[in-house]
């Protein structure tokens, strides 16, 4: 263990700092609290610098450029912040399937909020107010174009004993 310098240490914290940033920039981290980051990047500069051996055989930026994002997305994990109109699809869709008796989609709840792709398509074909509400009905049509009806609903019963036919 050595002991570092004041200037290794801030050039370790800024390196970690910007790391940060892109990883920030790129998703692949959410930091909710920047002063925790910063105390955390101190930590971690202070443990790094103290513990490099400067004359082994391992370069210091390119051994900090390797276990600074590991650390960063380690303890950052990337959690997606939900929009407004996301969010309002998203409670629409939970509502539903508390309620519906049959479910009225061709795939479950859990698929569609998990397909990033039909998700961007619903936002898309509705008109959300500055709230991030929508008309429910063009919410529903929007679902049915979008994921597709169940199946089990497309599925007409067979006209049996004492149901009339069209046209009888």
């Amino acid at each position: 263990m050595r002991d570092y310098t004041e200037n290794e240490l801030c050039e370790t914290v800024f390196y970690l700092a910007r790391y940060a940033e892109c990883l920030e920039i790129d998703k692949a981290i959410t930091v909710p609290d920047e002063r925790e980051l910063f105390h955390m990047l101190l930590d971690w500069a202070r443990e790094f610098t103290r513990t490099f051996e400067l004359d082994g055989e391992k370069d210091y930026m390119t051994e900090l450029e390797s276990q600074g994002p590991k650390w960063l997305t380690t303890t950052f994990p990337y959690m997606p912040e939900l929009d407004r109109e996301r969010e309002a699809i998203a409670d629409f869709l939970q509502f539903e399937e508390s309620t519906s008796a049959i479910w009225p989609w061709a795939l479950p709840a859990d698929e569609i909020l998990q397909n990033e792709e039909l998700l961007r398509k619903v936002e898309k074909a509705i008109s959300f107010d500055s709230q991030g509400s929508c008309d429910t009905d063009a919410l529903y049509d929007a679902l049915d174009r979008i994921v597709g009806i169940n199946p089990a609903l497309n599925e007409a019963p067979a006209p049996g004993p004492g149901m009339s036919q069209p046209g009888m």
